[in-house]
């Protein structure tokens, strides 16, 4: 199925662009979160000032089930006055 991520800030660096398209045979934001470590070297565990959403809907269970054109952004946590 067809992914697409945006990477939002630091979290570019881990990516070809800001947002691409990528291919997983998974089915749960779990497994696809393990891909894209295996993958890409980005391990969501540690950052803990990441946010991650699924069709624009911030995400707090990684268990959320995945289906073909679904939209998952890496948001980092920022700070400001």
């Amino acid at each position: 199925m067809k992914i697409t991520v945006t990477a939002i800030s630091k979290f570019q660096r881990y990516f070809p662009a800001r947002t691409t398209e990528l291919d997983f045979s998974g089915n749960t934001l779990r497994g696809f979160l393990s891909w894209v470590e295996d993958e890409y070297g980005l391990d969501v565990s540690a950052h803990r000032n990441i946010k991650i959403t699924h069709n624009s809907v911030l995400i707090k269970d990684y268990d959320v089930p995945l289906a073909d054109g679904d939209r998952i952004s890496f948001i980092p946590i920022v700070a400001g006055g």
